[in-house]
């Protein structure tokens, strides 16, 4: 009898050898998708952050040619440096979607590196093929 109970109990501690360890790589594996989840929150506040200065620049565009419409000249490097900052606001939102798509697990195009959905034959930005 001893011996039968033995056996039972070593059954029983590799089986909750087993339990622990499936549920630590459960663990893990929620804690690095919550990871990854706060990160791409942290990207899409960024990007709308950089969208609100993107439109804060274009409207100060729109005065300056505004500007100069009514009679005020402005300035052609000052209105370039603004186009150029519109420039650099969106380049760097375009970048920080592409790590969007690449946290996600999402592809994107080889020709233009926009962000691909699942089951696009070609770029929706560049028409390139995917």
């Amino acid at each position: 009898m001893n011996e039968r109970l033995q056996e039972l109990l070593d059954a029983v501690q590799r089986t909750a050898s087993q339990v622990g360890g499936s549920a630590a790589d459960a663990a893990y594996g929620v804690g690095r998708r919550a990871g990854e989840l706060l990160s791409v929150a942290k990207l899409n506040i960024r990007i709308m952050d950089l969208k609100g200065a993107v439109n804060t620049a274009l409207r100060e565009v729109g005065e300056m040619i505004y500007a100069t419409h009514t009679g005020t000249l402005t300035e052609s490097e000052v209105l370039l440096a603004k186009l150029q900052e519109i420039d650099a606001l969106r380049a760097k939102i375009d970048q920080l979607e592409r790590e969007i798509t690449r946290l996600q697990g999402g592809g994107s195009c080889p020709h233009c590196g926009a962000a691909a959905q699942s089951g696009d034959a070609f770029c929706r930005e560049c028409g390139g093929k995917l």
